[in-house]
């Protein structure tokens, strides 16, 4: 019976304790930028040390620097700003530049060193998707469903998931693999690889957000969470948009434990639309904009 008790206070105090884990905002600052600029789809450096943003559109980089409390514009390229990487020191930036040539789109893959101010063309502009990636401080991508890696060895090669055909894509140094975790005939978008390398977050069109393993495997269901991201390798944070079928009418940013178990809308800014969450490496920070182009980046801790 005292066994039987026992283990009825582990599982009672246990439960407590995740009951009560939350994403604790110890601060939100709005990022003050010339001309009162609207910028959006923010995105920290490795080190945390700059952040960053591009238009609407996703035309031009625009780079805050977080000690100096500065900006700089990097360039007004067509399309820099949509899966834009960066390297682990900071130093590289890899980014795709779209040109119109006969009428076409073309995409070409261009990286630019902070440390010369200078920029050097990867790839070549082409029809083939391109999807970019840092090994090693050097750039590799994804293009004709190969993965480029240009001395960058196997074993320092990191994997890339892309969306092909409206399903996810694997790359690694060795294979190919299509991952369809909801079934073929889901359309899947916004993956993402944990910091761990151990899970994929993802959403499937008109289903919610889900996370499985690297595999495709154990598929567990986190609700509604838009352009989701991993704060570490067991919270994410996404957004909660809602629209009239016209135009955007609210949104607001969530937070979820990765088994979906634990769920907590964060408070941001009263009467702001909190869109498209970007976190820093270490967990500490989410910089977000609202649909005015306004940035903010709050400062969290998991209580």
């Amino acid at each position: 019976m005292k066994k039987t008790l026992l283990l009825f206070s582990i599982f009672i105090i246990s439960g407590q304790l995740l009951f009560t884990q939350k994403l604790d905002i110890q601060s939100i600052t709005l990022l003050q930028f010339k001309n009162n600029e609207a910028f959006f789809y923010p995105k920290f450096s490795p080190k945390g040390d700059y952040l960053l943003t591009t238009s609407i559109n996703y035309a031009g980089l625009n780079l805050y620097d977080f000690t100096q409390k500065t900006q700089k514009t990097l360039n007004t390229d067509a399309g820099a700003g949509y899966d834009v990487q960066m390297s682990d020191d900071g130093n590289s930036i890899l980014y795709k530049k779209t040109d119109f040539i006969n009428n076409r789109r073309n995409n070409s893959l261009i990286s630019y060193s902070r440390l010369t101010d200078k920029k050097i063309e990867i790839s070549a502009p082409s029809r083939e998707a391109l999807t970019p990636k840092f090994a090693a401080n050097k750039p590799t991508f994804v293009k004709g469903k190969k993965m480029i890696r240009t001395n960058v060895s196997s074993t320092e090669a990191q994997p890339i998931i892309c969306i092909e055909d409206q399903k996810m894509v694997i790359y690694t140094a060795s294979a190919r693999k299509v991952l369809t975790p909801n079934g073929v005939e889901a359309s899947y978008i916004w993956p993402a690889i944990s910091p761990d390398r151990k899970n994929i977050a993802y959403t499937v069109a008109g289903k919610g957000t889900f996370v499985c393993k690297i595999d495709g495997t154990n598929v567990k269901s986190l609700g509604k969470l838009n352009a989701p991201t991993w704060l570490n390798n067991s919270w994410l944070v996404g957004m909660d948009d809602k629209d009239n079928g016209e135009i955007l009418t609210s949104s607001s940013l969530v937070a979820t434990t990765s088994d979906g178990k634990i769920r907590q809308t964060l408070t941001t800014p009263e009467g702001k639309m909190a869109m498209y969450p970007a976190a820093s490496a270490d967990g500490k920070r989410i910089a977000f904009n609202t649909d005015k182009g306004e940035i903010y980046v709050m400062n969290v801790a998991i209580k």
